[in-house]
Order: structure tokens, then C-alpha cells, then sequence
């Protein structure tokens, strides 16, 4: 699969095993990953469900792995950015380069993105905008020095010319769809 979404029927049909008591794999709040109550530390396994991991319509997390599809339960997100870093391209644009928890690629960040869940903390959307990340506690305060206030109760991200607005939540809307 392409785009790493999947509708929520297909995802279900396919799902192993058939009902979330079952499930196995869990991330936590800060992303880290564990099977029943052991870490997962191994790196590169780690990176191979950062690859087989999908995201259903209805917000479930999914590890498709030989055209399997495996529930996961995701406490927030399983994507943690750990280190942002201000960069400049070959054509002189700034841009702010992210670095992942368990991770080894890095990603640059689409400003666009950004938005402020509960607890005012800041998420951005990865990997084409298909996962939302959220920012660790020190990579909050790394980026926090570009951004500036709009007025009384908006912020935005200064990155060179341009003032990326940082999105406000509904009331009601929680910071990343997961489903225990």
C-alpha cells in the first residue's frame, strides 16, 4: 500500500488477532514501544515497524507485515521528535530538519503542519503529512525560538520570510487519533 492509510473495513478484515484485548504491541506516551510489558529497544526492529505502520481511517494504528494487518494500541503517537535543527537549502531557505526517537532518517519539517494539542503540546504531521508527531519536551523548547506570538492568543513559526500560523485544536478534539 501506497499511502500508508488505509480504510478502516479493510484494515479490520485483515487484522490479527480479531479483537483489541488480543493486542499485543503498545506505544506509549513518549513512544517508546513495548510487547506486553517488555521495551522493544532493537533498533532495527524498531525501523521495520516505522515501515509496516499504518494509519486507518478511524485513527488505528495497523503493522502490515506480509499482507497481515496487526493492531497496535497507540497511547498519542508513535512518532516522538527528539531534536529539530535550523537549516538552510541549496536555494538559501530556512527549514527546520527533524530528528525521531528510535529513528534514523530525519525529515524536514512542513511548517504548515503545526498545531497545538491537549496540554499545549505542539504537533506537526510527517511522512507526507500521513502520521501526526509530536514534539518531545526538549525539541519543544528548540523550536520554541522561532516562534512568536500573533496576537493575545495565536502564535506562529518564523522560518526566514515566512510566518507559518500554528493551529489552535477544537475543544474537543484529541492531539492524535488512537484508539486502546
Amino acid at each position: 500500500m501506497s499511502d500508508n492509510t488505509l480504510p478502516s473495513d479493510q484494515a479490520h478484515a485483515h487484522a490479527t488477532p480479531a479483537n483489541e484485548e488480543d493486542v499485543l504491541i503498545f506505544v506509549d506516551r513518549e513512544g517508546d514501544w513495548f510487547y506486553g510489558n517488555r521495551p522493544i529497544i532493537r533498533k532495527e526492529i524498531l525501523e521495520t515497524f516505522y515501515q509496516c505502520l499504518r494509519l486507518t481511517r478511524d485513527g488505528r494504528y495497523v503493522l502490515e507485515w506480509q499482507g497481515r494487518l496487526y493492531p497496535i494500541a497507540v497511547a498519542d503517537t508513535p512518532f516522538v521528535i527528539t531534536r529539530v535543527d535550523h537549516l538552510t537549502d541549496e536555494f538559501g531557505r530556512a527549514q527546520i530538519q527533524l530528528t525521531f526517537k528510535h529513528l534514523s532518517e530525519t525529515e524536514i519539517l512542513d511548517p504548515s503542519t503545526l498545531w497545538v494539542g491537549p496540554e499545549n503540546v505542539l504537533y506537526c504531521r510527517v511522512r507526507q503529512s500521513r502520521f501526526p508527531a509530536r514534539f518531545s519536551r526538549p525539541a519543544y523548547y528548540q523550536v520554541a525560538q522561532w516562534i512568536e506570538p500573533v496576537d493575545h492568543a495565536r502564535f506562529a513559526l518564523r522560518l526566514g520570510d515566512g510566518l507559518y500560523p500554528i493551529a489552535q485544536p477544537p475543544d474537543d478534539a484529541a492531539a492524535a487519533p488512537s484508539r486502546l
